[in-house]
């Protein structure tokens, strides 16, 4: 069994939400609210609805719960909007609604490769940069980005746009069947 890495890394584009926040969003952005409260899907300028896929909350309150620090890495050209979208999102944990950008420990945005990401997000958090000193994974919807495994980084592929990170997928990292 794997187990949980020390970190978790999320793509965001394709990897959290099926769009790119940079070239299919444009604010303001209306969030529709759950029955619970939540804000699981918000309504661009444009009419666009944008909706996070279905086990990310899950996904990510099991990797909290369980001692983990989260990050983004993430190339967008528009960081505002993601993390104005982050801030809009709302989901519930530990008995309370919060924003999904609150679940995150760390934020690396920017054209750059996700070595430079992590390495800059692990200096961040512990004041660190080998990606070997720490049991680390990044979940992906580019395959490219699967050159972090050289730096002992376990590379989760998220290969289905339309549903994202299953909890299937999540499951078989964590037992290291993937």
């Amino acid at each position: 069994m794997t187990g949980y890495p020390e970190l978790a890394a999320f793509d965001l584009d394709y990897t959290v939400w099926p769009c790119y926040c940079d070239t299919h969003l444009h604010g303001p952005f209306k969030p529709l609210k759950s029955k619970n409260g939540e804000v699981l899907t918000i309504i661009c300028q444009d009419g666009y609805e944008l909706t996070i896929y279905r086990d990310i909350p899950r996904i990510l309150r099991d990797l909290k719960d369980n001692g983990v620090k989260l990050m983004t890495a993430s190339r967008t050209w528009a960081p505002e909007i993601a993390q104005e979208i982050l801030k809009i999102f709302k989901v519930e944990y530990n008995g309370s609604l919060i924003p999904l950008a609150n679940l995150f420990d760390e934020f690396q945005w920017g054209e750059r490769s996700k070595i430079g990401h992590l390495k800059d997000g692990l200096k961040n958090l512990y004041n660190i940069s080998d990606l070997k000193s720490k049991r680390i994974c990044l979940f992906d919807d580019e395959n490219r980005n699967r050159e972090v495994e050289k730096y002992g980084v376990k590379f989760v592929y998220v290969k289905d746009p339309e549903n994202g990170p299953a909890w299937k997928l999540y499951q078989d990292y964590l037992d290291g069947t993937l």
